[in-house]
This record gives C-alpha cells, structure tokens and sequence, in this order.
C-alpha cells in the first residue's frame, strides 16, 4: 500500500503511522506531478496564535485560508501581493489536501491538470511546489504554508487524494482552484523573521536537533543530487522514534505511537529551495519525526531506509 506511487492506485497518501510502516518494512514510491511527493491531518494547537479564518481580516492580514468540502475548494480567486500564509479547513466528510504549485506565465489550470491525469511531470509547466497541507474530516491542518506573493503570479491549489482504489482523484470530482496574485494598494515589505533550515542531501538531513517551545518556520532546501522531500510527524507522549523502529522490525503496529494529525510537508528538487515554508507550533517537551519517503526509481529503496529520518526534541520551557 503506496502512500504516493505511480504504480498504485490508491491514495496519493496515507496516514503517517501507516507510512512510517512501509518505509521501515517496504519499498515505497512517491512521485506527484513529476516532483516527488507525500502525507496528513483536526488542530489542537494550530500553527500560529492567528486562528480566526478570515482572510485578509485585521486579526489575520496575511492569512490566506482555503475550506475543503466533498469535493470543492472553496478559495479567493485572487491574493494581494506580498508575504501570505496559507491555511486549511477541512468541512468535508473524508480526508483532503492542500497542494500548492506555483504555474508557470502562460500555463492555464487545465494544461496543469492533464499533465497530472495523465501521469506526466509538469516540471515544465510549473516554477515549483510551495508545499502541501492536510485535513482529517471536520479538523484544521496543525500548520500553515508561507511564502512571498508576487503580483501577476498564480498558483494550482488541488486535491490529489482518492477515497478508495478505483475511485476518482478529488481533482476529477472538482478538487482544484486558480488563485491570482495582484496588485495590493500598499504592500508592506516583509518583516524580519527567524526560520529553521532543513537541508538535504543524499541520503541524510542536516536540522536543528532540538528546539524551543512555540512557533517556529521551517525553509527546505535540496543540496543533494535527487529529489527530496521534509515531512514531519508528532509522536505520542513519552514515545520516541527509536522506539518506534524498534517496535516496526517486530511487525507490530505502530498507528498508536503517533497523534493523528501530521503537519504538512515541503518538497524541492535537487539545488532547489522549495517555494513555501512550513510555520507550526511546537509543543513543550514533545519530540517530532521528520522524514523523506521518495526514492529514486521503482526498484529502489525509499528514502528513510537510506538514513533520510530524524527526530526533533522540543525543550520543555522556551528559550530565555
């Protein structure tokens, strides 16, 4: 059971445990749009101490926020340039995604669209994913996708998800959305803000190993020679990744070792950064898994059986 594989036909992605799973046990592919891709998630502490859903509100000036339904994105035609974080509801009845790709001048959802039914890459179509969200039915994806919006630019915002193997991707049923950036009266420059970097390379990650408590923004970039991607996972209280893979190599399941919701993923070609950058709240005292599930050909071993793996312990009391 592939959680994103060309040769499958299932979800694009599946739950994280069940992910974790494959990647210690199996040979997983991931591979979206020509990148390569991943996986989930209701909100306990949501990615920001701006919750209020109102695009463009004064509680939330920056906040773009985009409501799944069964099967419709319910988004903006067009943003205000500028630094924007967006963020994703789900009111739907099954789980979805927020995937945002930044199209090419010229390139029309459509072109962007058929490439994708028919399983082509449409590295030439787009400048590059921003990033990707995800929603379990009735919940609030735990994290927000940021990035700098310039005027005249648009973006693909699709589902890619299917509920079951011979059933259409959410983008067939009407999954998909073209936003605009124009032009704002006055757009303020963007502030100062202090971010963690993730780097890959082959086959390994370089991260801050521990971390404070509260909000922190990650930046993906990809030194190495194949595509990668930076997902991450909250493990449940008191279990740590060691553990986890201990438990893997017996057979037993591990669905219970992690909390249900899992907090988006970046994704970047090989010298590249990837266009957005991953704002969340990190809980006190809790530690996080991080991985890469792509691999570089179908008989290839995924990523994180190849070291691309890791763990994020977060200090019990902020930084003083």
């Amino acid at each position: 059971m592939a959680v994103l594989s060309r040769s499958q036909a299932g979800d694009l992605r599946r739950p994280r445990s069940v992910m974790i799973r494959i990647a210690l046990v199996a040979s997983v592919a991931f591979v979206a749009f020509g990148f390569e891709n991943p996986v989930r998630s209701k909100a306990p502490a949501l990615a920001t101490a701006c919750i209020s859903g109102k695009t463009g509100s004064a509680d939330c000036p920056n906040d773009v926020e985009i409501v799944a339904s069964d099967y419709a994105f319910t988004a903006p035609p067009s943003v205000n340039g500028g630094r924007a974080t967006f963020r994703f509801v789900n009111h739907g009845k099954v789980r979805h995604e927020l995937n945002i790709t930044r199209l090419k001048r010229g390139v029309s959802i459509d072109e962007f669209l058929d490439s994708v039914r028919q399983d082509k890459s449409v590295q030439k179509l787009s400048e590059g994913p921003v990033g990707v969200l995800f929603a379990q039915p009735g919940h609030r994806s735990p994290s927000g996708l940021s990035i700098d919006l310039t005027p005249g630019e648009r973006y693909a915002v699709i589902c890619i998800f299917r509920d079951k193997k011979d059933a259409k991707r959410h983008y067939d049923l009407g999954m998909y959305k073209l936003i605009t950036i124009v032009a704002a009266e006055s757009v303020a420059g963007s502030p100062q803000r202090a971010t963690d970097t993730v780097v890959a390379t082959d086959y390994a990650f370089q991260y801050p190993r521990n971390v404070s408590p509260g909000k922190h923004t990650f930046v993906f970039r990809n030194i190495g020679k194949m595509r990668h991607e930076f997902g991450i996972s909250l493990l449940k209280k008191g279990v740590t990744l060691t553990r986890v893979r201990e438990l893997e190599k017996t057979g037993a399941n591990v669905d219970s070792l992690f909390e249900e919701d899992d907090y988006g993923l970046l994704h970047a070609r090989t010298g590249v950064t990837a266009l957005g950058e991953l704002t969340m709240t990190f809980l006190p005292g809790r530690e996080y898994a991080i991985f890469c599930f792509f691999r570089d050909t179908d008989k290839s071993p995924p990523h994180y059986e190849l070291g691309m793996f890791g763990s994020i312990q977060v200090s019990s009391k902020p930084s003083t």
